[in-house]
């Protein structure tokens, strides 16, 4: 009785462990929304009226001029 019992529990785990439809394109969605995040920032920061704005434009023009 335990075996099959055993059987019965493993077998309703490994089905929903292994049920991985839809993960990947989730991670996806994921990672597009931190890049739209960063790019948002970076775009409200470009003004330059802010320090922030000031600081963004000074790191990527040191980084552009260090290539």
């Amino acid at each position: 009785m335990m075996k099959k019992t055993w059987k019965k529990v493993t077998g309703v785990y490994n089905r929903y462990v292994n049920n991985e439809v839809g993960a990947q394109a989730l991670e996806w969605v994921a990672l597009g929304l931190v890049v739209l995040a960063i790019m948002g920032v970076i775009a409200a920061g470009i003004d330059g009226d802010t320090s922030i704005g000031k600081a963004i434009t000074a790191k990527l023009s040191e980084w552009i001029s260090g290539m």
